[in-house]
């Protein structure tokens, strides 16, 4: 996501397709997971990955999932089986090795930012729990989560002077050439090698700043679209 939609504006810019707001930072959470009864019966942890835009839910199917389902964290690859859903289209395009997104349902999911009610909160909880350490697996909580950390950009790309390198026209990715100008940090996005070397780098940052702190395996993605949404 960084290297599609943050580091491809000029200047620095960072920003998103639906926010204006500047990505300066990766942050790293520890989350614990519980499906819910119904989602286990079908064999799976995780649900489909359900899109949030300005933090309204959008799809897939008008968000159906949470009324039989709960609000579970939802998964997918870009592998081309059947955990390639809703964004199919992606499926190799994707060149970072292991890559998996994960979608967590927040409050009031059917209205966006600034347009979320007392009473729509009350009404679609959200699965973030609110009254316990452990996600116990009931509709309204099915993750818990915990900051442990961040790095910069900057510290990521070793950017030392971010003023200097916009005065001298700098851009940390441009699309048609596949490379940065003043930086090449994020030159070849479909280089898995060098895409696997990007994550490498990451990773080693937190271990330096957050010596302390385990490296613990992602859990993989088990949503089967065909057995979730067998009838459509």
């Amino acid at each position: 996501y960084l290297h599609h939609e943050i580091v491809i504006h000029p200047k620095l810019q960072r920003s998103g397709s639906f926010f204006s707001t500047p990505k300066t930072r990766i942050e790293r959470f520890r989350v614990s997971v519980k499906a819910t009864q119904p989602l286990l019966d079908l064999g799976m942890h995780f649900g489909p990955v359900n899109a949030f835009d300005l933090t309204r839910c959008t799809g897939p199917y008008d968000c159906d999932n949470f009324k039989k389902f709960g609000y579970t964290v939802g998964c997918e690859d870009w592998k081309g089986g059947a955990a390639s859903f809703p964004h199919g289209q992606w499926t190799g395009e994707n060149k970072y090795p292991g890559a998996v997104w994960y979608s967590l349902p927040g409050p009031c999911s059917s209205a966006g930012i600034g347009h979320k009610t007392a009473q729509c909160i009350l009404d679609e909880p959200g699965g973030a729990c609110r009254e316990t350490d452990t996600p116990t697996g009931t509709g309204d909580c099915t993750y818990t989560y915990r900051k442990l950390g961040e790095i910069s950009l900057n510290e990521l790309e070793g950017l030392e002077d971010a003023d200097s390198f916009k005065a001298m026209g700098g851009s940390e990715y441009i699309k048609e050439m596949d490379a940065g100008k003043g930086m090449d940090f994020w030159n070849g996005m479909k280089d898995e090698a060098a895409n696997q070397r990007r994550i490498d780098h990451a990773m080693q940052l937190f271990r330096e700043k957050y010596p302390d702190q385990p490296d613990l395996p992602d859990p993989g993605c088990d949503f089967n679209q065909y057995v979730f949404y067998k009838r459509r």
